[in-house]
């Protein structure tokens, strides 16, 4: 426990061994499955012909709303969600790449190509525009496609302060995101005796099961979940792979053949939500030292074709960040886009609420003329535990030092500038939910099986349940074997995401091995000095029970706060618009880390995934038909390996745990990516003076994100004859 432990299948993953679901050999009598998009939103579907595909050889069958036996719907309503999503669309288009159908044949190749000569027949547009992104719903002061949400938060002074303040106005804008795993949505599923074996790439089996099984009109028990791995997810696989299991299973019914589902990457792209843009418009009243004492926030967030999976109550819990928000009113609202219905993505919600707040922060001290620490200090409780920390990670970092020799760097230099920002946070870690464990021991040779409710999607859940397994057991993690997922094993569970996959996890493997260690007792006590294997082969003979399992649920862990301290340094080029990030700090409490290399390794991950957020990954929709016109690598763009931090250091906060932790550790999958919005506030600190060498205004400015070199260099207030050699 504690240490830098490997990954227990780092070793097969980086020699390209270990298996995904592509992985899974093919099966005889296979067939490939691909999707049918509908290419004409807010129109009626008025007819389909599969002919011209079918006529090809080796195209095998195709299945549109029509053919499914029971519910069309992908988001069963049982599980609280607010609408139908149907698994192929049915009516009226609601977004470009929606599902219509899926068709099946011989090969990967065959099966896209077919797909594509599949022909639908719309009916005319409704009349109304399509409007793909929030942007647009406002300029066209679409109000209908506006909701109210339930989330709205008023602290308990709001308006009650009376006197002359500096009032302040802006406006924030936050991006849409594509998960991007480098495993996509993919299904394979093998109809059976007694139904069907389904080998889904999802974090939440149960919806998957009961979504299939209600499309089916078939039990549940039919139907038997296999997840061994994940490749990746972000959120992307919790409620969306629902609908490519739904599609797969559906052929293979019709089928009776095994089939395989795997979708291209602008399939994926273009049928399959994302992270929910958002827009911030807030006034603000605040005192000479900037501490707010009124502040309004309206914001918008971007929901796609339905209402369903909210995050506004999310961003209602995490919008005050580390503040006293007692004078503050948040007021939320949805917006129906003509675009994939938007899911859960890494800090959904926690990153909306956390970075409007920070923004805020930023432009109290640019108006004011004063330090932003200055401003985030003032408006924070005396005994907040930041305020501990700051002190120390100001030091650490050198904050004051490279302050100034980024202000001289600045004024020496016109083409290249540098920016440095700290942002503070507090990440308030909630869990719920329940999951199973699993654990076997053998009798012989004492070895271990495992098996869980949690899946691995590369978060490290497998090695922490195994460290943790080993530690309760007394023994080496080399007799531990982590088994694959089942709806067996693990029925009615929870989603694996949340950041509490692994202690959830961990938390019931802890109390089913001390079940077993019970159980185990008197033998133990009768013969201390045996051996381990000595003993379960003990236990065997007195038909002692070696296996044991325990369900983890919701109230079984105490809910606690992560706090975090990050800070950015970057260099633009003026001219091209690029960003060097020349250095990263972070500070993040991870209580006691039952493996720090693992959670080091999140930390870093997060706050990459932020870099691509604010700087490269931009989401492009035509105007026209709202097509997602950035759906491939050629143009959209995850971070590289010149976008990382040149100097990344990350340290972990420790002793901040109590008892009621799992094993006193704390989570660190999503907290990170909330800090990156430094990067953001350290590149308007850059071109702040990039604009002021323009000859523009200290006036504030909205700065478009993503950041993309194009918009940068439009920030940064260039012209031509700037450029002119004197």
């Amino acid at each position: 426990m504690n240490k830098d432990v490997p990954k227990v299948e780092g070793l097969a993953q980086t020699a390209g061994e270990a298996k995904y679901i592509e992985d899974l050999p093919n099966v005889p009598n296979e067939l490939y499955g691909a999707l049918v998009l509908a290419t004409r939103p807010r129109c009626k579907i008025l007819s389909i012909d599969p002919e011209p595909a079918m006529n090809i050889e080796g195209v095998h069958g195709f299945y549109s709303a029509k053919d499914i036996p029971g519910r069309n719907d992908f988001m069963p309503t049982e599980l609280d969600n607010a609408e139908v999503e149907e698994i192929f669309c049915s009516g009226e288009v609601l977004y470009y790449g929606q599902p219509i159908g899926v068709i099946l044949a011989d090969t990967f190749e065959l099966a896209h190509r077919a797909a594509k000569l599949v022909q639908v027949c719309y009916g005319e547009p409704d009349g109304k525009p399509v409007l793909a992104t929030l942007k647009r719903v406002l300029d066209a002061g679409a109000q209908d496609r506006i909701h109210d949400q339930p989330y709205d938060q008023e602290g308990e002074e709001y308006g009650k302060v009376e006197g002359q303040y500096r009032k302040i106005e802006g406006r924030f804008e936050l991006p849409g995101q594509f998960h991007f795993s480098m495993e996509s949505q993919m299904c394979i599923c093998v109809p059976t005796e007694d139904g069907m074996d389904v080998y889904s790439s999802t974090q939440w089996v149960d919806i998957c099961q009961i979504a299939v099984a209600q499309a089916l009109n078939i039990p549940e028990n039919s139907l038997n979940f296999y997840v061994k791995r994940l490749g990746g997810a972000f959120g992307s696989k919790i409620s969306r792979a629902s609908q490519f299991a739904c599609a797969c299973a559906i052929a293979a019914h019709f089928s009776q053949r095994p089939v395989r589902l795997i979708p291209s990457l602008e399939t994926n792209m273009e049928a399959v939500g994302k992270r929910a843009s958002c827009i911030s418009n807030y006034q603000i009243e605040v005192d000479g030292d900037g501490r707010i004492c009124k502040l309004l926030n309206n914001y918008l967030e971007d929901y796609g074709c339905s209402l369903n999976e909210p995050i506004e109550w999310v961003t209602a819990q995490f919008y005050k960040n580390c503040y006293d928000a007692s004078r503050w009113k948040l007021v939320g609202k949805a917006a129906v886009t003509n675009s994939a219905s938007n899911t859960w993505c890494r800090g959904p919600g926690t990153n909306e609420g956390i970075t409007m707040a920070e923004n805020i922060m930023e432009h109290i001290a640019h108006a004011l003329g004063k330090d932003p620490l200055e401003v985030r200090l003032a408006n924070m409780s005396e005994s907040h535990k930041i305020r501990e920390l700051l002190p120390d990670f100001v030091r650490d970092v050198q904050y004051e030092q490279r302050k100034q020799e980024i202000e001289s760097f600045n004024e020496a230099n016109r083409w290249k500038k540098r920016g440095i920002a700290i942002v503070p946070m507090e990440y308030p870690q909630v869990f719920f939910g329940q999951m199973h464990a699993l654990v076997s021991i053998y009798h012989i040779d004492g070895t271990v099986s495992i098996t869980t409710a949690g899946i691995d999607m590369g978060q490290g859940v497998n090695t922490k349940v195994t460290q943790v397994a080993a530690h309760i057991l007394g023994i080496p993690m080399s007799k531990i074997s982590i088994k694959t997922m089942s709806s067996l094993t693990s029925p009615n569970a929870s989603v694996s995401g949340g950041s509490m996959t692994s202690e959830a996890a961990s938390f019931a493997v802890k109390n089913a091995c001390e079940i077993l260690l019970n159980r185990i007792k008197p033998v133990r006590d009768e013969f201390p000095e045996e051996s381990w294997e000595q003993l379960t082969q003990r236990c065997h003979k007195r038909t002692i029970d070696l296996c044991a399992m325990y369900q983890y649920k919701a109230g079984d862990i105490q809910n606690y706060q992560v706090y975090g301290l990050s800070c950015a340094e970057v260099e633009v080029d003026v001219l091209t618009g690029n960003v060097l990030v020349r250095r990263v700090d972070i500070l993040e409490d991870t209580g006691e880390s039952i493996n720090p290399a693992i959670d080091v390794g999140q930390i870093e991950g997060a706050f990459v995934m932020g870099i691509g957020l604010y700087f490269t990954e931009n989401l492009i929709y035509s105007d026209d038909n709202g097509q997602l016109l950035t759906n491939r690598t050629w143009n959209y763009h995850l971070p590289g390996a010149k976008d990382i931090p040149v100097d990344f250091r990350v340290k972990l906060l420790h002793n901040t745990f109590n008892e009621t932790f799992v094993l006193r550790s704390k989570t660190t999958g999503e907290p990170a990516l909330n800090m990156t919005v430094s990067l953001l506030f350290a590149l308007r600190h850059a071109l702040n003076s990039a604009r002021k060498d323009a000859g523009l205004s200290d006036d504030w400015y909205t700065i478009v994100t993503p950041s993309t070199p194009e918009q940068i260099c439009l920030a940064a207030g260039s012209k031509i004859e700037h450029l002119k050699l004197q």
